[in-house]
């Protein structure tokens, strides 16, 4: 049986098959600042913390962070804070133009009507009106982070949707995959066994 493709992954088919291998990945409490937010892709970590004064910009350091980043590739943000952006129109509108596929902040975000409009998938803890800048600064890109409970290393895979978002380690994912197809396979197998039942008893 073919690998489902990555295209195809939704969150909640990944966190079920996370729980089948005794694996925690799910991010808890993350959601997509549109509806329709949809991204998959490698991850980018990022770790942002509280600072005043940084001498590298909010702004400009997130830049590099993008620049660093392989084209589709997930920035996956870690903040020490909720109670100021870390993420906003602008870095939103680079990290477009230069194949962002996603931005994951385990923090707040701001500019979500600019956000929504570029149709970026950006999914955040929460929303602010406050800035970032002066008050929180980068501290690395591409070396592994926290969410919460959940590590995020380079290159591991991201899922996310409006359900939430699903972290999978780099050398777990064709195994996910495979074990996805089987999933899938049987929710097909589940949905055609509903049917014959559904007719049959509309028959009666």
């Amino acid at each position: 049986m073919d690998a489902v493709r990555l295209h195809e992954l939704r969150s909640s088919l990944v966190a079920d098959v996370l729980d089948e291998l005794g694996l925690e990945g799910v991010i808890p409490d993350l959601f997509p600042i549109y509806k329709e937010a949809l991204a998959v892709g490698r991850a980018m970590p990022v770790l942002v913390r509280s600072a005043k004064n940084s001498p590298l910009g909010l702004r400009e350091g997130l830049m590099n962070a993008v620049d660093d980043s392989p084209k589709s590739s997930i920035l996956v943000i870690s903040s020490d804070t909720r109670t100021c952006s870390v993420w906003g129109g602008l870095t939103s509108r680079y990290a477009k133009l230069s194949g962002v596929a996603g931005v994951i902040v385990c923090g707040a975000v701001r500019d979500t009507f600019e956000i929504t409009r570029l149709r970026l998938p950006v999914f955040s803890y929460t929303v602010t009106p406050i800035s970032g800048y002066n008050r929180v600064e980068i501290v690395s890109s591409g070396t592994p982070i926290k969410c919460g409970s959940v590590v995020v290393q380079k290159d591991d895979l991201v899922v996310a949707d409006r359900e939430g978002v699903a972290i999978v380690q780099a050398a777990m994912i064709q195994d996910v995959l495979e074990r996805a197809s089987r999933h899938q396979a049987k929710e097909r197998q589940h949905i055609h066994e509903m049917r014959r039942k559904a007719k049959h008893h509309r028959s009666r």
